[in-house]
């Protein structure tokens, strides 16, 4: 293989100014920074091996396609002729469009970088330029999954500073190309002084099955494959194919049976889904506060978060992972999130460490933050027990009136209402008592803890300077039982961190944790 070309940018020290070439075999010509829409300057192509890539890529999705589609063909009753026309067909017409498309894509994309930007262009039907100042800059990602690992190629996610900030993305470039983008970003923060924080255990994957996304894959395994059989009109066949083997049993055996089945399901799924994104884990932290993530298997993923975009971190503890002691830890960080940014691409993901023994990611976030993770946090009043127990009692209330409805339609189903009244109570006694104990706050030096929920439960630990302030909110209710919800505004991940149901004097302090840049807006004292 060929040596890769060198790229065409002069790194830049911290302070913005050309530092000298790097020695070895990349070292960048220097000379004046052009301005952005100089005809002169040079733009380069994206690496032609993601051509290849691609077509590989879309190959294999569509063989997987295909053997459903196949199957239902033939159990459609058509010719294996046509099955493998239309099968193999489909599969060399897709690769071969993608490769089209791709190549495309190549001829009409350029990029450029100096020391101070980072610009990409695409000259099709119109001329569109993309650019991020390479100042601005906090995050990133380098991903390669498993056909550009082997062709040497990789995909550079570049991210900055604001909760949702500019994106740019350059798919694909040479994988050293990509590595000596990534250090001339960021600088000196690329090759500071490490220590590695966590990696991987492969006993970890016991705890991915206690994820409430389980129940939810297995629902979802099963309803694919009536989905593919309805695309053929199927349904009916394959229902009496099921019907012929388990008809003769009871009707309890059946659902016990097709509630194992969706266990059985899930469970694969999530350990498949742990390992493919979890595999070969290690978390490095900067010197200067930087963290470093790499991890995945298909697809390799090489992630930077900057120190001073870091506000805090998040530590997810549902039913599941604390029966079993675990928890899962993610940053909180600008420019990282759930979901999209304004622009519609997707935000940088925010996961640091899997589910884990809960150990592992508080020591995580205790080295992210400075500080260990409280363990004693302040009870919100009783007040705040009693709108969680009205609440309950109002939804059993309106879940058993539904329960009635199919027993005084028919009679024999009297049965309903009392089965929905005992669930339902139970759950929901379940719910407040383990909603209330999950309630509290805890305030240091350094950071303020917020902590909610039952099944969906998460402790936010937030850095003081990062908090910008709280928003107070209060309904009438509220108001009559002298609680607060309050809301603080950060930049980082959503930007707004809820704690409901606060008492009156406690929403006084915690509203004092909200940074030095508010002490202008304190009232004098006496």
């Amino acid at each position: 293989m060929s040596r890769p070309a060198e790229p065409p940018w002069t790194p830049a020290d911290p302070a913005g100014a050309p530092a000298d070439p790097p020695a070895g075999p990349w070292r960048a010509p220097t000379g004046p920074t052009r301005a952005p829409d100089d005809p002169t300057e040079d733009w380069r192509r994206l690496d032609p091996r993601t051509i290849s890539a691609s077509a590989v890529l879309a190959a294999g999705a569509l063989v997987v396609a295909a053997v459903p589609v196949g199957l239902g063909l033939l159990l459609g009753g058509v010719g294996i002729g046509w099955v493998l026309l239309w099968t193999i067909g489909g599969v060399l017409l897709g690769s071969a469009a993608t490769a089209v498309a791709e190549a495309i894509r190549l001829a009409v994309t350029g990029y450029r970088v100096d020391a101070h930007r980072i610009d990409r262009r695409v000259r099709f039907l119109s001329s569109t330029t993309n650019s991020i100042s390479t100042g601005r800059v906090r995050n990133v990602e380098i991903t390669a999954d498993v056909v550009q690992r082997r062709l040497g190629i990789a995909t550079v996610k570049l991210a900055s500073g604001e909760t949702d900030g500019s994106r740019l993305t350059l798919a694909a470039l040479d994988r050293a190309t990509a590595e000596e983008l990534r250090t001339h970003v960021l600088a000196g923060r690329a090759g500071a002084e490490t220590s590695e924080i966590a990696r991987l255990d492969p006993g970890w994957v016991r705890y991915a099955p206690a994820s409430l996304m389980t129940p939810l894959f297995g629902l979802v395994g099963i309803g694919l494959v009536f989905q593919v059989a309805s695309w053929f009109n199927a349904v009916p066949a394959l229902v009496d194919w099921v019907w012929e083997r388990i008809g003769t049993l009871p009707w309890a055996l059946i659902g016990v049976g097709g509630v194992a089945l969706a266990a059985v399901v899930g469970v694969v799924t999530s350990v498949v889904i742990f390992v493919e994104s979890w595999w070969g884990l290690r978390l490095d932290h900067h010197r200067d506060g930087s963290l470093e993530l790499r991890r995945g298997l298909l697809v390799g993923r090489h992630t930077s978060f900057d120190g001073t975009r870091i506000r805090g971190a998040t530590l997810y503890e549902p039913p599941g992972f604390r029966a079993l002691g675990a928890a899962r830890l993610d940053v909180i960080a600008t420019g990282v999130g759930t979901g999209k940014d304004e622009s519609g691409k997707q935000k940088q993901s925010p996961a640091l460490i899997p589910a884990s023994p809960r150990d592992v990611p508080a020591g995580v976030a205790a080295t992210v933050l400075g500080e260990p993770v409280p363990t004693l946090f302040r009870a919100h009043p009783p007040a705040a027990r009693r709108r969680r127990a009205v609440r309950a009692l109002a939804a059993t209330l309106a879940l058993t009136v539904l329960g009635l409805v199919p027993a005084l339609i028919w009679p024999w189903l009297w049965w309903v209402p009392v089965a929905v009244l005992a669930v339902s109570s139970a759950v929901a006694a379940w719910v407040v008592i383990d909603n209330y104990r999950g309630l509290g706050h805890a305030t240091t030096d350094s950071t303020v803890a917020l902590r909610k929920g039952s099944v969906l439960r998460g402790t936010d630990l937030l850095r003081r300077e990062g908090v910008l302030g709280w928003n107070l909110r209060r309904t009438p209710f509220q108001k009559r039982a002298g609680l607060v919800t309050m809301v603080a505004t950060s930049a980082g991940g959503t930007g707004a961190f809820r704690l409901p149901d606060v008492g009156e004097g406690d929403a006084r302090g915690i509203a004092a944790t909200a940074g030095d840049v508010w002490e202008h807006l304190r009232e004098p004292q006496a």
